[in-house]
């Protein structure tokens, strides 16, 4: 029953993500400087959010994914990626996550 249970969450979820994915792209399509861009946040902190919680029911725990992004970060910046060279997003991202 658990597994049954678990299962059927993780489809909910995955089902919400990619709701909230198009969400996104809409929004950002309908998004102008007068209304501001308070939808696309908040459509972009519940693909998070749902992630988190993906991951969870997935059996890894939060702590393991923020350590998995810091790494690939690492690696992005190692790497001379494209964003970190031009604006220092992964840097400054990385810097956000340690100081969780």
């Amino acid at each position: 029953m658990g597994i049954s249970t678990n299962m059927r969450a993780i489809d909910t979820i995955k089902s919400e993500i990619l709701s909230e994915v198009a969400n996104l792209y809409k929004a950002m399509a309908e998004c102008d400087e007068i209304n501001g861009y308070d939808d696309v946040s908040d459509k972009i902190a519940t693909i998070i959010a749902m992630d988190y919680l993906l991951a969870r029911r997935l059996g890894i725990g939060l702590s393991a994914v923020d350590a998995k992004i810091s790494e690939l970060l690492s690696i992005a910046i190692d790497n001379n990626h494209e964003l970190e060279l031009e604006f220092s997003d992964m840097s400054e991202l990385k810097k956000h996550i340690g100081k969780r």
